[in-house]
């Protein structure tokens, strides 16, 4: 017996866009927070 595949979900162009937008918010905050943590304990 072989099992049916659940269909792929399909997202907007406009929900990808918004996704990449903040994973790149998220990135450089990481960065920030980082760096000022590294300064407060090594600086």
């Amino acid at each position: 017996m072989v099992r049916k595949r659940k269909p792929y979900k399909v997202y907007t162009k406009e929900f990808k866009l918004e996704a990449l937008r903040l994973m790149d918010v998220a990135y450089h905050f990481s960065i920030v927070l980082f760096t000022e943590l590294f300064i407060e304990r090594f600086g």
